[in-house]
C-alpha cells in the first residue's frame, strides 16, 4: 500500500523556504532542502522577494536570506502551528469523550 502524501499549504512552503534562508542559501540548496521544483522554487522566491521577506545578496554567487520581515513571519508561522496543534488536540479529546461506549452484553 502506498504512503499518504502530505501536502503543504502555501503557507507551509513559503515558510520552509524562509527558514532555509535565515542565515542565507543559494537557490539549489533552497530547492532540495525545500523539496521543491525549480518552477515552484522561482514562482516562491519572486513572491517572497516581491512581499519583502527575503531578500537577495549579489556577490561572486548569489544567495537568499531572510529579512526582518520575513524572520517576524516565520515566528508569526510558528505560533500559529503551535496552536494549531494544540487545537486538534482538544479535538481529538473531544472526540474521543463522544465515543459511543462498547456494547454491553
Amino acid at each position: 500500500m502506498a504512503a499518504k502524501r502530505s501536502y503543504r499549504s502555501r503557507l507551509q512552503i513559503a515558510a520552509d523556504i524562509i527558514e532555509i534562508a535565515l542565515n542565507g542559501s543559494r537557490k539549489t540548496r533552497i530547492m532540495y532542502h525545500g523539496n521543491l521544483s525549480f518552477d515552484l522554487l522561482q514562482k516562491y522566491l519572486d513572491m517572497l522577494l516581491n512581499f519583502g521577506l527575503i531578500e537577495a545578496q549579489n556577490g561572486d554567487r548569489r544567495s537568499y536570506i531572510a529579512t526582518t520581515k520575513g524572520r517576524e513571519f516565520l515566528d508569526d508561522f510558528n505560533e500559529l502551528m503551535k496552536y494549531s496543534q494544540l487545537a486538534d488536540t482538544k479535538r481529538r479529546e473531544l472526540e474521543r469523550s463522544l465515543a459511543l461506549p462498547p456494547e454491553i452484553p
